[in-house]
């Protein structure tokens, strides 16, 4: 259990209620399989050099912010990413199921891209969200195992809390607690490495207070 794993935290259950909760949302970094454009699933890619100083950046970015916790995805490039965080907090990366890249069929991992978008899956895959099939994670379960994993970090901890996870699982929550439309979710740009910020205010609004930045800059400045 999430709360469990973080037991430092579970005394801010009720506190945290009165109080504006900064969820911080980070993409991993770069890959190989990113830069030649296929299609990662849950295979353990990690991150390449460009990867690696994406991370650190990042982190560097991160340092001014009194995380209370960091979350990641179980994939090894998440890990990795939260791991360079970590070390200027003195914080445990806490690994969540939830927060996990989109399960697609292991055949189609390692695939470029081009080679897979005129699949008739794929191309339902991307006009309906609700679509569902044998070869992909459809978009609605994604969204709902993520959401119903930031909420239960929502419930054991204050924040600020860091989540670690991959492109279409931030968009999904994004596109939950702004109140957007399922489909809109393929709106949005999160790039490798990037920084997106919600505010849970006290009386439960939510505010984007930042959305896809990337080091370098000054990211405390840009949120006073």
């Amino acid at each position: 259990m999430l709360c469990a794993a973080t037991p430092e935290l579970t005394g801010y259950a009720i506190s945290h209620q009165h109080m504006p909760f900064d969820l911080f949302l980070v993409r991993h970094g770069t890959t190989d399989w990113n830069e030649d454009g296929r299609l990662l699933g849950r295979t353990d890619v990690p991150l390449n050099a460009r990867g690696h100083a994406e991370a650190e950046a990042t982190a560097e970015a991160l340092r001014p912010f009194p995380l209370r916790a960091i979350v990641a995805s179980p994939q090894r490039r998440t890990r990795e990413t939260a791991a360079a965080v970590a070390r200027w907090h003195g914080l445990t990366v806490v690994e969540e199921p939830g927060l996990a890249e989109v399960w697609v069929k292991e055949s189609w991992q390692g695939k470029p891209w081009q080679e897979l978008q005129h699949e008739p899956d794929i191309q339902r895959y991307l006009e309906d969200p609700l679509y569902r099939c044998e070869v992909i994670e459809p978009a609605s379960a994604i969204q709902e195992r993520t959401v119903a994993a930031v909420e239960r970090l929502r419930e054991c901890s204050e924040g600020p809390v860091l989540v670690i996870s991959h492109g279409d699982p931030i968009k999904l929550l994004l596109t939950h607690y702004l109140a957007m439309e399922l489909p809109a979710y393929r709106r949005l740009a999160v790039s490798p490495a990037s920084v997106s910020v919600v505010r849970f205010d006290q009386d439960h609004d939510k505010r984007l207070l930042m959305l896809n930045w990337r080091a370098p800059g000054t990211l405390e400045r840009l949120l006073d």
